[in-house]
This record gives C-alpha cells, sequence and structure tokens, in this order.
C-alpha cells in the first residue's frame, strides 16, 4: 500500500512540473529578429524544473506522505519513494520530448 502511494505521489509531482513547465513555455514570448534569445529561455526553464523533479518528488513524498508505522513498512516506503521518484524524473522527460515532438511548430518544441 505504502509502495503504491510512493509511485502515485511521483508520478502526480512528475505530471504538475511538466503542467508548469508547459505553462511557462507558453508564456514566454516569441522574440522577432536574427537572433532570438526565447527557445533558450524555454529550454532552460524546462531543463531547470527537471533538475527540480527529484528534489521536490524526494522532499515532498519523504516528509508529508512518509507513513508513521514501524521501521519495516517505513525502510520499504523510502525505498519506492527512491524507484518513484528515479520513474517520475524518466516521466518528465519522455512525455516532455514526446510533447515537444507534437507540438513541434509551437512554443512547446524548444525544449530538446
Amino acid at each position: 500500500m505504502e509502495s503504491t502511494t510512493a509511485y502515485v505521489i511521483s508520478g502526480i509531482i512528475a505530471l504538475v512540473l511538466l503542467l508548469l513547465a508547459t505553462l511557462i513555455s507558453t508564456a514566454i514570448n516569441f522574440e522577432t529578429g536574427s537572433r532570438p534569445k526565447d527557445p533558450g529561455r524555454r529550454r532552460a526553464w524546462f531543463w531547470t524544473i527537471a533538475a527540480l523533479n527529484p528534489a521536490i518528488t524526494f522532499l515532498l513524498g519523504y516528509y508529508i506522505f512518509k507513513p508513521t508505522a514501524n521501521i519495516m513498512i517505513v525502510k520499504r516506503y523510502v525505498h519506492a519513494l527512491s524507484m518513484g521518484t528515479l520513474i517520475g524524473f524518466v516521466l518528465y522527460i519522455v512525455l516532455g520530448f514526446v510533447l515537444s515532438k507534437i507540438f513541434k511548430n509551437g512554443k512547446i518544441s524548444h525544449w530538446f
């Protein structure tokens, strides 16, 4: 039960952070000229949030959702949370890549 909670938390946080990256990317205006800086800003925001994703996932999962039970349950939860953090990070990157290819003519295409 606790392991499932850790994986669900990781997935939800990855999706929320991906939504945040999407909102930030669409909020950055297109720049005109021969060397616009807006694609670099979108890419920087996407990768900054990607770097924060594991820390946010693990810290929220550990300090807010950690069960108060015996030590074996807590150890299993922390192990599942560690694995879920990695899975959430990979999910964020993979879904970001897929979105950047789906919207290849939009603002999100600059992530990769």
